[in-house]
């Protein structure tokens, strides 16, 4: 079987290895570089901006435990900071192009559309050439959202993807839209001395999150100096004279030397031909597809950001490799995403996964909720980091982890135990049965399990 994949993402190059190894002839067909947007634009450079700020934090940290800095404190040098960036992005791309080559698949760099069912036209430095497929995966990802009432010159006015191209820090930033995205250029941009404005439209950063793990978020972001504003729908980003004007419908304008607009994700579906074949654009402009990455034309299917939904790295890789099996005869079973965290790498970090207290109310779901505030870990107060909660949220009548939300330090890496609990349909008392390591922040977690189970007892 011809298995072809537009683009060389996680989606991309996760359906790759699978397909390869079940025997298909693979393609795999990029035309910006493996890895894909994810790797060259966004999560990585993003993430690798966001170390900065971590080094950053902990130097604010630093006089408390015992450092002094002789010679002042240290500074953000944007351009090698960016630089760094560039680097690990590049690597990446280049450690996936290794494992891919360690398979069977086929790499073609160039841009792909579909001319007619079952064929591609691929463009290319070298030209144009023709490739045939029997299945199709169509993994273009996302761009970010421009709304025409931004002027966006991608200089003092630029989207998330812009910032690799920054030559000096702004002065005062105004960021668009306060969802984990804007969260964490805020952040970046604030460890680097700069004036920041996070502008939400809503009544708190994080719409996603329930309103108490915002609300951490929130606290900690005025404590360093950053000006929150919310409910301001905005209806114009303009640039004036020096400076760049956002207004508000409510008529209140935010004056600063730079914005970045974080308004959301728009499928990459221009120009792929996806008229030829019948698929269907869903409202939200991404392409539908069914459990199985299927879309409305036969043998076609498509994964990752390209096809709206959850727009995570993780999810994508998943929806890839589903895909192909799918694809191969291997999975008939619809992909269940319930049990897929999701991170904001902002100070404190924002995990969650599974149900939060908000969408199982919304659903109609009893469960008992339990908090565990972070002050008191040990690893919380040796590292500076005391800010944070954990949040489970569990069945009433079972005790079965249904989902919850870790708002701290390291709250990153915590978050696969609790997936893992979902996942496995844990009660809260296996998970306060569960044995970790002291100083840890993972003892928290075992805490709030056990506060869980015990509420039970008592109810």
């Amino acid at each position: 079987m011809r298995f072809v994949i537009i683009g060389g993402g996680p989606a991309g190059y996760a359906a790759a290895a699978a397909a390869s190894a079940l025997g298909a002839e693979t393609t795999v067909v990029e035309d910006l570089g493996l890895g894909g947007n994810a790797t060259i634009w966004d999560a990585i450079p993003s993430k690798t901006l966001l170390e900065t700020a971590n080094v950053m934090g902990v130097v604010d940290r630093a006089e408390a435990l015992g450092i002094a800095f002789e010679h002042g404190r240290p500074r953000v040098d944007l351009l090698r900071t960016i630089a760094h960036a560039r680097y690990v992005a590049a690597h990446q791309s280049r450690g996936i192009r290794d494992r891919l080559e360690a398979t069977a698949a086929r790499y073609v760099h160039g841009r792909a559309r579909i001319v007619a069912p079952g064929l591609l036209a691929v463009g290319g430095e070298l030209g144009e050439i023709e490739l045939p497929y029997d299945r199709l995966l169509i993994a273009t990802g996302a761009a970010p959202w421009e709304p025409p009432f931004a002027q966006v010159d991608h200089t003092r006015i630029f989207t998330p993807r812009d910032p690799l191209a920054l030559r000096e820090l702004p002065q005062h930033l105004l960021v668009v839209g306060a969802g984990a995205t804007g969260c964490e250029y805020a952040e970046f941009f604030l460890s680097c001395g700069s004036r920041v404005t996070l502008i939400s439209a809503r009544g708190q950063v994080l719409p996603a999150e329930d309103r108490d793990v915002a609300e951490i978020v929130e606290e900690a972001f005025l404590a360093r100096g950053c000006e929150l504003q919310f409910g301001c729908r905005v209806s114009e980003v303009r640039p004036e004279g020096d400076e760049v004007v956002v207004v508000s419908e409510d008529g209140r304008l935010f004056r600063g030397t730079h914005a970045v607009v974080c308004m959301g994700m728009r499928a990459a579906t221009a120009a792929l031909g996806l008229d030829v074949v019948g698929v269907r654009i869903s409202d939200r402009g991404a392409i539908a597809v069914d459990g199985n990455q299927c879309t409305t034309a036969a043998g076609v299917y498509a994964a990752g950001d390209v096809a709206g939904g959850m727009m995570l790295a993780s999810t994508a890789a998943m929806q890839g490799r589903h895909a192909a099996l799918h694809a191969l005869g291997r999975m008939t079973t619809p992909l269940d995403l319930h049990t897929v965290p999701w991170t904001i790498f902002c100070h404190p970090e924002v995990a969650s996964v599974g149900l939060t207290a908000g969408s199982a109310a919304s659903r109609g779901i009893d469960v008992a909720v339990t908090k565990h505030y972070l002050g008191a870990n040990p690893r919380s107060v040796i590292s500076g980091n005391q800010a944070g909660m954990i949040k489970l949220v569990a069945d009433t009548d079972s005790g079965v982890v249904l989902g919850g939300s870790i708002v701290g330090y390291r709250a990153s890496e915590l978050i696969a135990t609790l997936a893992l609990a979902v996942k496995a349909r844990l009660t809260v008392d296996a998970l306060g049965d569960a044995g970790t390591v002291t100083p840890s922040m993972s003892e928290s977690l075992q805490r709030a399990a056990e506060k869980a189970a015990t509420a039970r007892l008592r109810a």
